[in-house]
């Protein structure tokens, strides 16, 4: 007894003294957590210049000279810019210098300052105008067949305003300032080197990061069927699960509720859109239609028709991060799609504007919206959600694929089958589409002699889906059958999901996160999809106009120099092959043929 006296007596001083003690030491921290704060703030910050010195020493000890501004320090360097700027500007500018600022700011309610930045913007639109006539004139001036481009780019234009829901009511400062932004942003990325560039790294950095889910994919159905036969359920749909794994964690933690309204906000300004439509659209660049969504989910039961069109016209419009590895394996370059569904963004958002005009009242504007919290209990628990969500849309993804291509199918049986009781051989959907699309590809600057090719892949790409038009494209790329300019639209005019697998997966997903719209989403989505197509033929137009026909996509490989396999123009081209001279033959070894005889090789061709 007396032992286990003691030994109680013990235990209970070495418990009381140890809660003391941490007491204490919580005490301590709460007397001083400022200069605690702030001393571990100063060690992070060291050991972040500690590290990037080293590294910095490291490079110069390799003596490599030239910084790759895409990998290793140079992207070191740009993310430590990038990562303390937000953090002066959340320190220092937003609540000293703000408030500073404010104190001497003009009355923005005024009638007389809205007058002025109404006469401002009209009168930027009306300069910016100018200049791109004016440029378009000069840039086009040797080739006046890139013109026709920008008439098709009218004609679509105009068709969408004849089809619009309420032709009165088409906001026009929102088409304009569309098409201004489009423009632009083709002028920059596809004429401009630097703009290339960095959509070429930014593609390689996010393709790279979404293939990391095709390693949890590999795990639970094998290499053979995730790396060797690529199927597209278990390999490109696995994605999604990791995609809505890591949204529901950012949303958890509010990052992306506060990168919804600043860049929703931005838009707002610069075109008129409302938050909701506008970061949709642009999450539709690298996320796609499927993922986007799940960005503005908390809003999506108080869409209006229009916003609702604007979603799933922007979804239609552009390219999944998801597929980026699939079509980089199809020949397309990653640097394409990015620059794709960039010019393509705002004019999805100006172009639904067009077809279905807003006569609601939204309630997703920036003054209005408010910041969504997540639910979840904590962040493991977001992740589960975030996977469970993953699960619905795929299921719901695939069974509309099988459904939509099954009818297809059916469908081109049934016209073979009557076609051939009348004479007529292989009549397709598709081969229906290619004779449709042929004044189409004309207006949009195809050459008169490829347009029924460019045409027919237009036709695969919206009966059946980009993936087996894509594929298509690279075996016509091949044979020869398409100059490097019809090549190029049409590369621009099949990066989209217009097609009728993307309509059931869409209406599937947004069914799923809200079936409230359920009505709505399956009365605009014929009219979305339209609509999507339309957008893409547009994209193609500008791309028509600045590609001239010493710019095209140069697949420069096999070569003893180096490999290259970029798009360049043709200075570029010359530089190139100045550092790496293709050799030249002696025309001396060459046997002299007899006059008007035919050089033939084993095979008879000449």
């Amino acid at each position: 007894m007396y032992t286990v006296a003691v030994r109680e007596w013990v235990q209970c001083y070495i418990v009381s003294e140890f809660a003391f003690v941490r007491t204490k030491i919580g005490n301590q921290f709460e007397q001083h957590k400022n200069i605690i704060s702030l001393l571990t703030k100063l060690l992070i910050h060291l050991c972040i210049l500690c590290y990037l010195t080293y590294a910095a020493r490291l490079w110069q000890k390799r003596g490599t000279g030239v910084i790759d501004w895409c990998n290793g320090l140079g992207i070191l360097l740009i993310a430590a810019v990038f990562i303390y700027w937000f953090v002066f500007y959340y320190t220092v500018i937003k609540p000293f210098l703000f408030p500073i600022l404010l104190r001497y700011s003009i009355d923005t309610t005024t009638k007389a300052f809205k007058n002025f930045i109404m006469t401002v913007r009209i009168s930027v639109q009306i300069i910016l105008s100018i200049a791109f006539v004016i440029f378009i004139l000069i840039d086009a001036w040797d080739q006046k067949r890139r013109l026709i481009s920008l008439l098709g780019f009218g004609v679509f234009i105009l068709l969408g305003y004849v089809f619009s829901k309420y032709p009165n009511r088409v906001p026009w400062k929102i088409v304009i300032w569309g098409v201004i932004m489009q423009l632009a942003i083709g002028l920059v990325t596809i004429r401009l080197s630097l703009g290339r560039y960095v959509l070429e790294c930014i593609g390689h950095h996010v393709q790279t990061f979404l293939e990391f889910a095709y390693q949890g994919a590999a795990f639970v159905y094998g290499d053979e069927i995730v790396f060797v036969y690529h199927v597209f359920a278990f390999k490109v749909l696995s994605v999604i699960f990791f995609m809505s794994f890591i949204i529901q964690i950012c949303f958890y933690y509010g990052w992306l509720q506060s990168i919804f309204l600043k860049l929703g906000w931005l838009l707002q300004v610069s075109l008129g859109t409302t938050v909701a439509e506008s970061v949709n659209t642009c999450a539709s660049v690298f996320l796609g239609m499927t993922e986007a969504p799940l960005l503005i989910k908390p809003y999506l039961p108080d869409l209006t028709r229009s916003e609702l069109t604007a979603v799933m016209l922007g979804g239609f419009s552009t390219v999944a991060g998801t597929v980026f590895a699939a079509y980089t394996s199809l020949g397309v370059q990653a640097a394409h799609i990015i620059t794709a569904s960039i010019m393509t963004a705002p004019s999805a958002l100006s172009y639904s504007k067009i077809l279905y005009p807003e006569t609601e009242i939204s309630k997703t504007t920036i003054s209005n919206i408010k910041k969504w919290k997540s639910d979840d209990l904590n962040v493991i628990d977001a992740a589960c959600k975030g996977a469970q969500i993953g699960t619905e849309m795929v299921l719901g993804i695939i069974a509309n694929i099988i459904a939509f291509v099954s009818f297809v199918a059916f469908c081109n049986a049934m016209l073979i089958w009557f076609g051939s009781l009348v004479g007529v051989e292989d009549l397709t959907i598709e081969f229906i589409f290619g004779k449709i699309f042929i004044p189409l590809t004309w207006i949009m600057g195809v050459e008169p002699s490829q347009c029924e090719e460019v045409a027919r892949l237009i036709g695969l790409k919206t009966v059946i889906n980009e993936f087996v038009a894509y594929k298509e494209l690279g075996r016509v790329k091949k044979l020869g059958l398409l100059s490097p300019r019809s090549e190029a639209i049409a590369t621009y005019s099949l990066c989209g999901f217009a097609n009728p697998g993307s309509v059931g997966c869409l209406i599937a997903t947004l069914n799923t996160l809200v079936p409230s719209q359920r009505r709505n989403t399956i009365d605009l989505a014929f009219r979305a999809f339209i609509g999507g197509c339309v957008v893409c033929l547009l994209t193609a137009c500008i791309v028509g106009k600045y590609t001239g026909w010493s710019e095209f996509f140069l697949e420069y490989s096999n070569h003893p120099g180096g490999q290259y396999k970029t798009t360049a123009n043709l200075t570029e081209v010359k530089h190139i092959l100045s550092q790496n001279p293709v050799p030249k033959f002696d025309e001396k070894a060459l046997p002299k043929a007899k006059k008007n005889s035919k050089l033939e090789d084993e095979n008879g061709n000449r």
